[in-house]
């Protein structure tokens, strides 16, 4: 689910981990942002995997210190984004308290820089233990009973948040009729300015063989056909498979984000993208934790149909 935090004082940050706005889910560009920030900017992250523990570590990476590393660039940029996303996976397995602790102290410095945050659910997290590290987060009305949902206004483009979470540690997501719904509603009622979609799960094309698990969306049929029956959805951007890429279905753009944490393929590369949005499009910047990785600073160009 999602939640967002705007910039508060550092001794309050660490006290609660992050402040958010209670019932909100429509949000403005800028809320929360510091002056003179660029509203058409977003810093994109995903699987960042924060363990209990700023020393554990898993496939020869260390976590904690990659996120830390990640926060560092994104509050040095001199000009400075007008959020940061988390795109799910943000605790290591199971959600732990442990873990939601760790991680506040590795997003503080983005309160400091003036930089609000929005965090989406994987499946890798736990709603009550995210609660209790970080207590504001859970809105007072949330929108649906079984998904959190949020909207980003920018100038040039709706950001749609979604809930692909069903079970803790359980690695199938789904959108879920739900949330469909709401979805299908919230479009039509947004039809004049861009949109895109972000979930945790990827989208999964093909049903798996008799016996295996739905390792992404399960319902990943109805819901690209939602998609595909609102022109003004551009993009649809997730993380879960640690793989960053760029393919296209139709008219929409499918964003697979790199994860922070550690990667399922030797050679590929970790980190986060800074995506700029343009009237007719988006611009993409990877940036790889190893600064000599070959694809560091790769910048890809999508123009909307």
């Amino acid at each position: 689910m999602p939640f967002h935090t705007a910039p508060q004082s550092r001794r309050r940050f660490l006290a609660q981990g992050a402040a958010a706005v209670a019932g909100l889910t429509v949000l403005r560009s800028g809320w929360g942002a510091e002056p003179g920030a660029n509203p058409h900017l977003v810093a994109l992250l995903s699987d960042t995997h924060i363990p209990g523990s700023p020393e554990v570590t898993a496939r020869d990476t260390n976590m904690t210190a990659n996120l830390r590393q990640v926060v560092r660039e994104v509050t040095s940029l001199k000009i400075k984004p007008s959020a940061v996303f988390i795109n799910g996976d943000c605790a290591y397995l199971k959600g732990l308290p442990t873990d939601y602790a760790n991680l506040a102290q590795c997003i503080a410095p983005l309160d400091d820089a003036g930089l609000p945050l929005h965090v989406t659910m994987g499946n890798h997290d736990d709603r009550g233990p995210l609660f209790a590290a970080l207590q504001a987060a859970k809105p007072e009305r949330p929108l649906l009973e079984s998904k959190h949902v949020t909207i980003l206004e920018t100038p040039h483009a709706n950001w749609f948040l979604l809930d692909s979470l069903t079970q803790v540690d359980v690695v199938t997501g789904e959108i879920g009729a739900e949330q469909r719904s709401w979805l299908a509603k919230a479009l039509a009622a947004r039809p004049d300015k861009p949109t895109l979609v972000m979930a945790h799960h990827t989208p999964q094309f093909e049903a798996p063989p008799e016996g295996k698990a739905w390792g992404g969306i399960k319902d990943t049929a109805e819901f690209m056909e939602l998609l595909a029956s609102h022109k003004q959805v551009k993009a649809f951007l997730f993380g879960h498979s640690h793989n960053w890429s760029i393919t296209r279905r139709g008219d929409l753009q499918l964003i697979n984000l790199p994860p922070v944490a550690y990667v399922f393929e030797a050679g590929k590369p970790n980190g986060w993208v800074l995506a700029e949005v343009r009237e007719n499009g988006l611009t993409l910047e990877l940036r790889t934790i190893d600064p000599a990785h070959k694809q560091n600073g790769e910048r890809i160009e999508l123009v909307w149909s």
